[in-house]
């Protein structure tokens, strides 16, 4: 059965093309502000809800961004 995880890293997957774990930090699997917010576009059903981009910005692994994305979706 599929998950919010693997829809996170099938979406991830789009825009990354190195190998990545939740350890991963973002800026070295090269995902930039922008790449995020391409990410949490695609995996936010709510596109009116703003974002918290300090918040976003505060994020350094793979694991935290996956986390918040989540907790984004079930709010």
């Amino acid at each position: 059965m599929r998950t919010f995880v693997d829809d996170i890293d099938a979406t991830i997957r789009r825009f990354v093309r190195v190998p990545f774990t939740d350890a991963s930090t973002l800026a070295e699997i090269g995902l930039d502000s922008l790449t995020t917010l391409r990410v949490v576009a695609a995996l936010v059903p709510d596109g009116d809800r703003e974002i918290d981009l300090a918040e976003l910005a505060d994020l350094k692994t793979l694991g935290q961004f996956r986390a918040w994305v989540a907790g984004q979706v079930t709010r």
